[in-house]
């Protein structure tokens, strides 16, 4: 963070929630910006640190997130925006679109 190599290709996935005390929100936003794309990140609204490693959304985010980077698993890339979805949940992403094509 704060000087990034332009030689980092890792495919990253933010979590995070935006009321932790153990590491600072404005941290992982810095490092957000900082990467280059295709990059996601999942904020859980008025959540602390940890507190959502249960939630189903963090899960299904993940793998499925998983999922695309290592098997290029389009189903799975187009699952993202739903798995992350709630009423305390904001999803971001930055590169490859995961909206399906108008069929004919």
């Amino acid at each position: 963070m704060g000087n990034p190599s332009g030689m980092v290709s890792a495919k990253s996935l933010f979590m995070h929630g935006d009321r932790d005390e153990t590491t600072a929100y404005s941290s992982a936003r810095q490092a957000y910006s900082e990467m280059p794309a295709p990059k996601p990140f999942l904020t859980f609204r008025g959540i602390g640190h940890s507190s959502y490693f249960g939630d189903s959304r963090t899960v299904n985010t993940f793998v499925d997130w998983m999922r695309r980077g290592l098997y290029g698993d389009t189903a799975a890339r187009d699952r993202l925006p739903a798995d992350a979805q709630g009423s305390n949940t904001t999803w971001e992403f930055v590169g490859e679109s995961t909206a399906r094509p108008p069929t004919a």
